[in-house]
């Protein structure tokens, strides 16, 4: 479920209404909170809050930023560099690895997704829990 003023832990970076509404149902359905944005400038508004979230699902081609530079710029900065970045793409697996140690992302979620490529990252948040 979304949320407002409550600690989350999935932030959703992503400017596709659609990959939104399916991302938000398969987290709902696992218990857990999230937050989404459709543009790198609400993701920025968003971290600044006192609201960190444990992972971010980051869509690598946005409008407004490509999502490569937007996760660098993260894992650059010491407040945000604990989070884990999983880059949602339809992006070939060949250049998602070569974006891997530049970009210093934690993993990937191949465009279509299904259920299954969720569960280790919602076992590793359920017990996570802050």
């Amino acid at each position: 479920m979304t949320v407002e003023n409550v600690q989350y832990d999935i932030l959703i970076i992503d400017d596709s209404i659609t990959i939104i509404d399916v991302l938000s149902k398969i987290l709902e359905l696992n218990g857990l909170l999230y937050r989404a944005v459709r543009s790198f400038n609400g993701a920025m508004e968003e971290l600044k809050r006192d609201n960190k979230p444990k992972l971010i699902f980051l869509d690598v081609n946005m409008p407004d930023l490509n999502g490569y530079k937007f996760c660098k710029m993260l894992k650059s900065d010491d407040r945000y560099k604990d989070i884990l970045i999983y880059y949602l793409t339809g992006t070939s697996q060949s250049e998602l690895v070569n974006k891997f140690f530049e970009t210093k992302a934690d993993g990937y979620i191949a465009k279509p997704f299904n259920l299954t490529d969720f569960h280790d990252i919602f076992a590793y948040l359920k017990n996570h829990k802050k």
